[in-house]
């Protein structure tokens, strides 16, 4: 998992500004909106990454048919090929009145 480091940065630059700004006495640390806002970075990072796997899987899936098909035409190649020769046989040892 990746978290933009600039997303990380500008939380501890809020942070930091609301420490200068405010006097020592009125300096809270907020929980919840520091948890709120890393969660988000998390849910985030986890849709890009589910983004990210959907498109592996439709192409691994896209892939996967494209050689299915390739080998079922390579098959279909094949018995043409052998009907043909099964065929050429027939014709060779049905003569009339046999052999």
């Amino acid at each position: 998992m990746f978290i933009d480091a600039n997303e990380i940065i500008t939380l501890i630059q809020a942070a930091k500004d609301c420490q200068e700004r405010l006097p020592e006495a009125e300096q809270w640390l907020h929980f919840r909106d520091v948890e709120a806002t890393l969660q988000k970075l998390i849910d985030d990072e986890k849709s890009r990454l589910d983004v990210m796997a959907e498109e592996f899987e439709a192409q691994q899936e896209d892939a996967a048919t494209q050689v299915f098909n390739h080998e079922e035409e390579e098959y279909g190649r094949r018995q043409m090929e052998e009907d043909a020769i099964e065929k050429e046989l027939e014709v060779d040892f049905n003569w009339p009145h046999g052999v």
